[in-house]
């Protein structure tokens, strides 16, 4: 168990800048459904706010609402955060300081997971809710970024965005919501954003 957090937290480390290599493709949905998997932030962001959805849901605080409904409340509420953002970034366009709230972001996540199994109940729901929030920044530099049909490509991205999610909150799942492998995960996914404010 340990051996496979510490390749997962090693791949999560690697260097990758914030920018986004161009795509060879001509069809905005495709171009939608690549765009997260190929900016390192967003994806270690989404993939640890699935990690993050599943924690929540595991909790004591969270024993009195249907897991399933909680974890599908979450996942579409960071969903409407990242579409919000979408448009907004392609109306407005390039704002400095995006990135700096999308490096926020990653750590705010990690210090979620790390807090999630801890008697602190009021600061992790603020944690989750300062996550989905800042989901919206992360849309915002989709927005900014996308090409062709922003219908097409906003579908591509979400469709996205819903699987790196859900692949978070399976891992999680996976490792049957144990609080210390789970703030294993949220040293890797902190290391990450440290790696990547580095490379940028």
């Amino acid at each position: 168990m340990k051996f496979r957090l510490l390749t997962l937290s090693a791949l999560f480390i690697a260097p990758a800048a914030f920018a986004h290599p161009g795509h060879t493709h001509h069809n905005a949905l495709v171009e939608g459904i690549l765009h997260p998997l190929t900016g390192l932030d967003h994806l270690v962001m989404l993939f640890g706010l699935g990690i993050l959805i599943s924690c929540i849901a595991a909790t004591k605080s969270a024993a009195q609402y249907s897991s399933s409904k909680l974890k599908l409340s979450l996942g579409a509420a960071a969903l409407v955060s990242l579409a919000i953002g979408l448009l907004v970034g392609s109306v407005v366009g390039a704002v400095s300081g995006v990135e700096l709230m999308i490096a926020a972001s990653i750590f705010v996540v990690a210090l979620g997971i790390w807090n999630a199994f801890t008697s602190r109940e009021s600061i992790t729901k603020f944690l989750v809710t300062a996550s989905i929030g800042l989901v919206f920044f992360h849309g915002f530099a989709h927005g900014v970024e996308a090409t062709g049909s922003l219908t097409g490509f906003g579908a591509g991205m979400l469709i996205s965005a819903a699987a790196i999610i859900f692949a978070g909150e399976r891992l999680s799942h996976f490792i049957a919501h144990s609080a210390l492998a789970n703030k294993w995960l949220s040293g890797g996914i902190a290391a990450s954003g440290v790696a990547l404010m580095i490379a940028s």
